[in-house]
C-alpha cells in the first residue's frame, strides 16, 4: 500500500498497517443444538504487532476501542503491544466445520491528534464460509471488509467443564 504525503491519507495507511499486522484469538461461549452452535456470549481479541504500535503512537494516531471494547497494553517480544477485547453478541456455527458467521459489539476508532479527523469501524461480524471480518464503517453508512483470515493451521481447544470454546491464533491481513 503506498501512502500519499496527505495527513488525512497517511492515518489511514497505519490504520490499515494496524489491521494487517494483528492476530485474532476468538473466544466462543456456545450452546450446541443439534449440529449448529448457537453463540451466547463470550470474545474475540486483537493484538496489535509492535511495530505497527509504535507507528500509530509516533505519528499521533490513537487506535481507541469503542465501548463496550476496551484495550489493555501488552508486550510482544520485549516491545509495546495492544490488546483489544470485541464482545460477541451473537451469531451460529457449524459444529463440526465452525463455518457460519459470529456478531460483535464495539470496535475501533482510530484518532488523529494532528488533524482532530477519526475514522470508526465498528460492530464487526467474522464470517468464517468467506474467512473475512467485516465491520459497519459510520462514514460510509454501511459495511465493508476489513480482515481477510487465514485460518489454516489455527488450533481449536476447550477446557474441561467450561463453556468455552478457544479457537486461534488466526492470522488475519487487510481485505
Amino acid at each position: 500500500m503506498s501512502l500519499s504525503s496527505s495527513l488525512g491519507r497517511r492515518s489511514l495507511g497505519f490504520a490499515a498497517a494496524l489491521l494487517v499486522l494483528a492476530v485474532a484469538f476468538l473466544g466462543l461461549s456456545a450452546i450446541a443444538q443439534a449440529d449448529t452452535l448457537k453463540l451466547a456470549g463470550g470474545y474475540t481479541q486483537l493484538t496489535t504487532a509492535p511495530a505497527t504500535t509504535k507507528a500509530l503512537v509516533a505519528n499521533r494516531i490513537l487506535p481507541l476501542p469503542l465501548f463496550p471494547s476496551w484495550v489493555v497494553p501488552t508486550q510482544e517480544n520485549g516491545q509495546l503491544a495492544l490488546r483489544y477485547r470485541f464482545y460477541i453478541t451473537g451469531g451460529q456455527l457449524d459444529a463440526a466445520t465452525l463455518e457460519g458467521e459470529i456478531y460483535h459489539s464495539g470496535g475501533l476508532r482510530f484518532a488523529n491528534l494532528k488533524n482532530g479527523k477519526s475514522l470508526a469501524v465498528r460492530d464487526f461480524t467474522i464470517d468464517t464460509v468467506n474467512d473475512q471480518l467485516t465491520a459497519y464503517l459510520p462514514a460510509l453508512g454501511g459495511r465493508a471488509p476489513i480482515l481477510n483470515l487465514d485460518p489454516n493451521g489455527y488450533k481449536v481447544s476447550t477446557t474441561p467443564g467450561s463453556p468455552y470454546t478457544k479457537v486461534g491464533p488466526v492470522p488475519a491481513t487487510l481485505s
